[in-house]
C-alpha cells in the first residue's frame, strides 16, 4: 500500500485529556482546530464533572469526543483516537497533549516536511517539531541535533505531542504499546518502527512548547522538572523494561542507567513527599522484575493493541 501526499484536511488531531484545566484546554483546541481536518479528543478523566465538560466540546464543529470514563493510559487513548480517525477516512494523525498550544502553521509545516521526505522514497514513521521548555524560551530546546544546518533530521525517537503519523505507518507498525500505560510509549513506538524499516524525523522549521514535570525544583543552580510521585513508578518500571529489549538503542540504555540512579537518590532525599516517592520508585523496580503490565495495579483495561514484544 503506497503512502499518499498529505494536506491539512487529511489530518486528524488526536488529543488525549486527563482531568484538564478546561479554560486552558479550550484555548489549546482553538489553536489547532483550524489547522486540521478534524479533532478527536479521547478523555481519560477520572473526575465526573470534568468528564462532562470535556464531552461538551463535542458541540464544536469538526470535533469528536470519546469518553473512557476512567484512565486507560495514554497509549490506549491514542490507539482509540487513531482507530476512530482511520474509520473516518483520515490519512494521518497529529498527536497533542492537553496543554499543547500551537503556533500558526504548525501542521502545515509538518505536512510540507512530511511530503518532502516522502518524495525521496523514505519510509516515514513520524515527524515532529523541536521541543522547547515552555517555562523558558524557544532557544531552550530539549534536544540539539548536530550543527543545526540540516532542516530535517533523522532521529531515534521523538515526543508524541506534536508528532505527525501517517496512517500507513500505523497500519504497518501497529499502535502504541498499552502495557506501558504512559511513560516511554512514544519512544518505544519509534524504536519499534526503526526495527521495521521506518524512520523518525524532526524538523527545525517547527518548534513546540512542552512542560517537563508538574513542578520545578532548583538544585545547584539548575531547574529540575518534578513529576507527581506516581509517575516515578512508570518511569522506573518502563525504563527497566526497555533495558531488556534488543531493539532499544544501546545509547538510551547507557544514558539512562546514571539518570535512574540520580533520580532514585535525588527525589527520595530532597523532594517531598520523600517517603511516597521512595515507595513508588521501589514498586516500579519490583514490578519491572515481576513483569507487571498495564497500570500501577496491573490492570489492562480496553486493550486495543496487543504488544507483540
Amino acid at each position: 500500500m503506497a503512502e499518499s501526499i498529505l494536506t491539512n484536511q487529511n489530518v486528524c488531531g488526536i488529543l488525549v485529556t486527563y482531568n484538564p484545566n478546561i479554560v486552558e484546554l479550550k484555548e489549546n483546541i482553538e489553536s489547532v482546530i483550524h489547522q486540521v481536518g478534524g479533532i478527536c479528543i479521547v478523555d481519560n478523566s477520572t473526575d465526573a464533572a470534568l468528564q462532562k465538560k470535556v464531552f461538551d466540546f463535542q458541540q464544536e464543529k469538526s470535533l469528536h469526543v470519546i469518553s473512557n470514563r476512567g484512565n486507560f493510559g495514554i497509549a490506549a487513548a491514542q490507539n482509540i483516537g487513531m482507530k476512530w480517525a482511520l474509520d473516518k477516512g483520515f490519512d494521518a494523525f497529529f498527536f497533542l497533549d492537553q496543554d499543547s498550544k500551537l503556533m500558526e502553521e504548525t501542521v502545515s509545516k509538518l505536512v510540507g516536511e512530511y511530503n518532502h521526505i516522502l518524495s525521496q522514497n523514505q519510509n516515514v514513521a513520524c515527524i515532529g517539531p523541536l521541543a522547547f521548555d515552555r517555562d523558558k524560551t524557544e532557544e531552550d530546546v530539549y534536544h540539539s541535533y548536530g550543527s543545526g544546518e540540516e532542516r530535517i533530521i533523522k532521529v531515534q525517537q521523538t515526543l508524541s505531542s506534536g508528532s505527525l503519523i501517517p496512517k500507513h505507518a500505523f497500519m504497518q507498525i501497529g499502535g502504541m504499546e498499552e502495557d506501558l500505560f504512559i511513560d516511554l510509549v512514544d519512544y518505544e513506538w519509534c524504536w519499534r518502527a526503526e526495527q521495521m524499516g521506518y524512520s523518525t524525523y524532526v524538523t527545525q522549521e517547527v518548534k513546540m512548547a512542552h512542560r517537563l514535570g508538574e513542578d520545578r525544583y532548583h538544585f545547584l543552580g539548575k531547574s529540575i522538572g518534578v513529576p507527581s510521585p506516581i509517575r516515578h513508578y512508570y518511569q522506573f518500571r518502563n525504563t527497566l523494561i526497555m533495558f531488556t529489549r534488543s531493539y532499544v538503542p544501546l545509547s538510551f540504555k547507557l544514558k539512562y542507567i546514571p539518570i535512574l540512579l540520580f533520580k532514585f537518590f535525588f527525589f527520595t532525599l530532597f523532594v517531598k513527599p520523600r517517603s511516597v516517592r521512595l515507595r513508588m520508585i521501589s514498586k516500579g523496580i519490583k514490578d519491572a522484575l515481576k513483569g507487571v503490565k498495564g497500570d500501577i495495579n496491573g490492570e489492562r483495561p480496553n486493550m486495543v493493541y496487543e504488544s507483540k514484544s
